[in-house]
C-alpha cells in the first residue's frame, strides 16, 4: 500500500512539473522541436533608408482663446434684444439695449448746469475786473475784489465738476448700449426681453466664445522636450490634428506655447498650438489626436510595425540570413508612424525581414519565401494563356 502511494505521487509531481516548464516557456521563440529541418513559409520585406518625419503624438483637448461672460455695467430694463443664441457675432456689434432714458436726462441735467456756471463764471471774471480797476483808484474796496477772485474760483471748480457729471452721464449712457467685447458665437441668452437687467446677477445676459483662431491643449513626455527645444530654435514646428469621430478633420497650425515647468507628478510638459480654425471644424471642450512634427531625418531605417515583434527580453525582429536561415534581432523602436515602425539599431538597410509567419520561427529555423495569393493567381492566369 505504501509503495502504491509513492508510485502515484511521483506521478503527478511529473505532471506537474511538466506543465509548469510548458506555461513558462510558452512565449519563447520556437527553437529546435525539429523545425530546422523543415523551412517555414514566411513573407518578408526589405530594411529601407529613406526621409522619415520625426513626430511626437498626442491626445489633444481644443480650448478657445477667450469665453466672455458678458454682464451689464448699469442696472436697467433690457429693451431690445439684438442676437439670438449660437449666432456668430463681430467685435463690437450690438447686443443688448437697456433703457437709456435716466441716464440720457442725467446726461442732459449735468449740460444745463455747465452751461448756467458757464455764464455764472463770465459774470463773476467781469466783475473781478471792474472792482479791480475800481480798487486802483480808491472807489471800491480790497473785500469786495478778494470776494470776486473767490467767486471765479468756485465757479471754475464747478464747470469742473460739471464737466465730470456729464462724462459720467455719457458713460451710463453708452453702457446702456451692450456690445461683443470679442468676436465668437454666443451661447444660451439668459438677458430676456423686458426683464431687469443688474451688475450684481450671478447669470450673464450671455456667454461669448471666440472660435477664430482656437488653441490645442496637450501634454508629452519630458523626454521629448530637448528634441522639442532643438527644433524650435530652427524655426516654427508645424502641428496637424485628426479626429476619429470627425474623418474628414485634417487641420495644421503651429506650436505656439510651451510650459515653464514639467509636471512632476506624471512626467509631462504642457503644450499648447493656435489654429487659424476658418471652417470651425474644432470646437472648443472636443478632443482630438496631435501629431508635432519636429522635422525629418533623412536617412531612417524603416520596417512595417507588423516585422517588430515583442517579447520577455524587449522587441525584436527575425531577419533571413544569407543561408536562408531566421536571425533573432533584438531592435530599439524609435517611432511608429503610420504603420511603418522607425527603428535606430537592430538592423541595416537591406536586410530582410519577416512580417509574416513569425510565430512559427526561432533562430536557426530554414525559411522559405511565401508566395502571396496575388502572385499565384498571375502565374496561373498566364499558363492557361
Amino acid at each position: 500500500m505504501q509503495t502504491n502511494r509513492l508510485a502515484i505521487a511521483a506521478v503527478v509531481a511529473a505532471a506537474l512539473g511538466g506543465g509548469w516548464y510548458v506555461i513558462a516557456h510558452k512565449n519563447e521563440p520556437t527553437v529546435g522541436s525539429g523545425l530546422e529541418s523543415r523551412p517555414q513559409p514566411v513573407v518578408t520585406r526589405p530594411v529601407e533608408a529613406r526621409p522619415m518625419p520625426v513626430r511626437v503624438t498626442a491626445v489633444g483637448n481644443v480650448q478657445s482663446l477667450s469665453v466672455v461672460p458678458v454682464r451689464p455695467r448699469v442696472e436697467g430694463e433690457i429693451i431690445r434684444v439684438h442676437i439670438s443664441e449660437g449666432q456668430e457675432v463681430k467685435e463690437g456689434e450690438p447686443l443688448f439695449t437697456l433703457d437709456f432714458r435716466a441716464a440720457e436726462a442725467a446726461r442732459k441735467q449735468a449740460e444745463a448746469s455747465l452751461a448756467r456756471d458757464k455764464a455764472q463764471l463770465e459774470r463773476a471774471k467781469r466783475d473781478l475786473e471792474r472792482y479791480t480797476t475800481l480798487l486802483q483808484s480808491g472807489s471800491a474796496t480790497r473785500q469786495k475784489v478778494e470776494q470776486l477772485t473767490s467767486d471765479v474760483g468756485v465757479y471754475e471748480a464747478a464747470i469742473k465738476a460739471d464737466r465730470a457729471n456729464i462724462d459720467n452721464s455719457q458713460l451710463a449712457l453708452d453702457y446702456a448700449f451692450i456690445k461683443a467685447p470679442v468676436a465668437g458665437r454666443t451661447g444660451t441668452i439668459n438677458g430676456k426681453l423686458g426683464s431687469l437687467a443688474k451688475p450684481g446677477d450671478s447669470l450673464p445676459l450671455v456667454t461669448i466664445t471666440q472660435m477664430r483662431p482656437i488653441t490645442v491643449a496637450f501634454s508629452v513626455a519630458e523626454t521629448h522636450l530637448p528634441r522639442i527645444r532643438a527644433a524650435m530654435a530652427a524655426g516654427p514646428l508645424d502641428v496637424s490634428v485628426g479626429s476619429t469621430a470627425d474623418t474628414g478633420l485634417n487641420a495644421t497650425g503651429r506650436l505656439t506655447f510651451v510650459d515653464s515647468t514639467i509636471d512632476v507628478a506624471t512626467g509631462t510638459i504642457a503644450l499648447k498650438a493656435t489654429f487659424a480654425n476658418d471652417d470651425t471644424r474644432l470646437w472648443p471642450g472636443q478632443y482630438v489626436n496631435v501629431a508635432l512634427t519636429l522635422g525629418t531625418e533623412a536617412q531612417a531605417l524603416t520596417v512595417p510595425a507588423e516585422a517588430v515583434q515583442t517579447g520577455q527580453t524587449g522587441q525584436y525582429v527575425f531577419v533571413v540570413s544569407g543561408e536562408g536561415t531566421a536571425d533573432l534581432r533584438p531592435v530599439v523602436v524609435d517611432r511608429i508612424l503610420d504603420g511603418v515602425a522607425v527603428l535606430k539599431s537592430g538592423v541595416a538597410a537591406g536586410d530582410k525581414v519577416v512580417v509574416e509567419g513569425q510565430m512559427r520561427l526561432g533562430p536557426g529555423v530554414k525559411v522559405v519565401e511565401k508566395t502571396s495569393p496575388s502572385a499565384t493567381a498571375a502565374s496561373t492566369t498566364g499558363q492557361k494563356s
